[in-house]
């Protein structure tokens, strides 16, 4: 019980603090294009970049570099909201890009034959 107290109260102190940007539609909707920009990035290089051979890790790397001037949008993005954050959201904001990358190139290799990531999300 204490655990998931705590839980509830880091997620609504997380909540409060992306607050204004979700009041913000035209904000909110402007930062939800520029991360499908770059999941659309990521996806449509992993194709390219993947040889089926090196590991999903190392293609997840590589992948998110290539699509840097997409994340660096979406970072610009996010922070215009909370602009003294900017570093913690660039941070977030990259790590969850290597991790996409990684779950579409894993997806990409649980298809055999298959030559793009299809859009789930």
């Amino acid at each position: 019980m204490r655990l998931s107290a705590a839980t509830l109260l880091l997620s609504t102190l997380l909540l409060q603090a992306c607050a204004p940007a979700y009041e913000n539609g035209h904000l909110s909707r402007f930062i939800n294009r520029q991360r499908e920009a770059r999941d659309a990035c990521l996806r449509n290089h992993v194709s390219l970049q993947d040889d089926r051979i090196s590991s999903p890790n190392a293609v997840a790397q590589a992948i998110a570099a290539t699509c840097t001037p997409e994340n660096d949008r979406l970072i610009q993005a996010m922070s215009t909201a909370d602009p003294s954050g900017e570093g913690q959201i660039a941070d977030a904001v990259r790590k969850d890009a290597a991790v996409k990358a990684e779950t579409y190139v894993l997806e990409l290799r649980a298809r055999p034959g298959a030559k793009t990531v299809p859009l789930l999300h």
